[in-house]
């Protein structure tokens, strides 16, 4: 009896072994048995149809192609194919995706730094968009030139336009995503001539567009008092030269609701100036009506409310400051010391302000609570290049050390898996973008 039971025993093990193989074939995976960490899906061409999506750009030298990793959002896993069980990436033609920006009508934009051109996406079918304009994407290619690199990105909300700074050529260079035919244009289509068109970008690194897109303002921190203002309407668009003692390295800007003036964030001592501070611009006369001091300010965004700002103070080494002002005055702001470095991403999201720097020697992420005053600064991974929320959750995503990682807005914890990021992607990330459920 004994031996027969152990010969049914071994009959029963190598059945639920031939089944387990057979299920992996089908598709039926099951990743706690496999030990493969992914959300997998059926991987058609409409896309993965999960409900809840973040792009990761796949930034690898080696692939010697451009591509954007899908990532479930409402569990923190990435999206594998059922077919081949690898991950489920968005082919963009390029090379070396390192920057996305949120498009209208559901559409991301990407800027490929190996090649120097921008990528479009159809985020409802997680393919490369199909038509822009009256162009047939599907015919042509439908990546876009650029004259140079860009660090700077923005599509007007009316879905008309992609604006790219390109500091190498001190330009702005303008897609008009609506034309019949599509060509990147440079402005000022000259930029040696300066003096005589009287429309020069010097250095055009960072640039804002108002809320009515009417208004781009360009700007290089390298300028002691100067900064451009672009009439986006005018064709081809006009530039204006804004030189103003109130300004002091003047490096990003924060529009009102109305677009009436602008928040001029001054970097002072932080590029080589003086005094950092902001400087109220109003945008009919291009006149300072207000300056106030802060510690530092190199990015900043507002909400009905308040106005956030944050930077590092050369004089304080191994500390930053966010500082909260009240849009109704400006006047008796809160300070609040973060992390180091060069402060270039934020985000205001579920009553928390995170933000990113790089070059930094304490944590690259802070996660501010304006209504305490406090701040919570994460252990040192690198440099933290984007930030992006999920809405649904109290979680947000960021690109830091060119890893995907999960934090928890409440705690500042990071999810972890054996003590790692629990989502992986294969290559170097320099951008995350929540691009929400599929419409």
């Amino acid at each position: 009896m004994g031996r027969r039971f152990n010969f049914f025993l071994i009959l029963s093990a190598l059945a639920i072994l031939v089944l387990a193989v057979s299920s992996l074939g089908c598709g039926n995976y099951n990743q706690n048995a496999f030990g493969t960490n992914g959300t997998v899906i059926g991987g058609t061409s409409s896309g993965t149809g999960l409900p809840e999506r973040v792009f990761a750009s796949q930034n690898n030298p080696n692939s010697g192609t451009a591509a954007i990793q899908v990532v479930d959002a409402s569990k923190d896993l990435p999206a594998l194919n059922s077919s081949t069980l690898l991950p489920f990436t968005v082919s963009l033609g390029g090379t070396l995706p390192t920057l996305m920006v949120a498009g209208p009508s559901n559409t991301t934009v990407v800027f490929n730094s190996g090649d120097n051109g921008i990528s479009i996406v159809d985020n409802s079918i997680e393919a490369l968009i199909k038509k822009i304009g009256s162009t047939d994407c599907t015919m042509v290619s439908c990546e876009f030139p650029l004259p140079g690199p860009t660090e700077s990105l923005v599509e007007s909300s009316d879905g008309k336009f992609i604006y790219a700074a390109i500091p190498t050529t001190s330009q702005v260079t303008q897609i008009p995503l609506t034309a019949t035919t599509i060509t990147p244009a440079s402005i000022p289509a000259t930029p040696l001539n300066c003096t005589a068109t009287m429309n020069c970008l010097p250095g055009a690194h960072r640039i804002v567009l108002s809320h009515n897109n009417n208004t781009l303002l360009v700007f290089n921190e390298q300028l002691s008092s100067q900064l451009e203002v672009m009439n986006t309407t005018a064709t081809p668009p006009t530039v204006k030269t804004v030189s103003l003692p109130a300004l002091d390295h003047p490096i990003y800007g924060v529009f009102s609701s109305d677009d009436s003036k602008a928040y001029i964030l001054n970097c002072g001592a932080e590029c080589g100036g003086t005094q950092a501070s902001i400087a109220v611009l109003d945008m009919t006369a291009l006149t300072v009506s207000q300056t106030v001091n802060v510690d530092a300010a190199t990015i900043g965004t507002s909400d009905s409310t308040n106005l956030y700002v944050a930077g590092s103070n050369p004089l304080t080494p191994g500390a930053g400051s966010a500082t909260i002002l009240p849009l109704s005055s400006l006047t008796g702001g809160k300070q609040v010391k973060i992390g180091d470095g060069f402060h270039q991403v934020m985000l205001l999201f579920q009553n928390k302000l995170m933000v990113g720097a790089r070059t930094c020697t304490t944590g690259c992420l802070s996660i501010v609570d304006p209504n305490a005053g406090t701040a919570i600064v994460d252990a040192f991974k690198g440099d933290v290049t984007a930030i992006t929320g999920i809405t649904p959750r109290t979680v947000f995503y960021d690109a830091e050390g060119g890893e995907v990682r999960v934090y928890d807005v409440a705690t500042g914890n990071e999810h972890l898996s054996n003590n790692t990021p629990v989502i992986d992607v294969v290559g170097k990330v320099t951008s995350v973008l929540y691009v929400g459920p599929k419409t």
